[in-house]
């Protein structure tokens, strides 16, 4: 029984985990759609080389 106990509170705490992080994400993303984010983060993360 004990067995099944660790089990059903494993799944708890991975789903609440994972709806932790969709929450997080979608937070994020539209945060980041709403600020126009991402496309600052483009121009500072991709940036051509001096010897090119």
């Amino acid at each position: 029984m004990t067995l099944f106990k660790l089990a059903i509170s494993s799944a708890f705490v991975t789903g609440a985990l994972a709806a932790g992080a969709f929450i997080t994400g979608t937070a994020l993303g539209y945060c980041s759609q709403k600020k126009d984010i991402v496309n600052k983060l483009k121009q500072l993360t991709i940036k051509k080389r001096p010897s090119e």
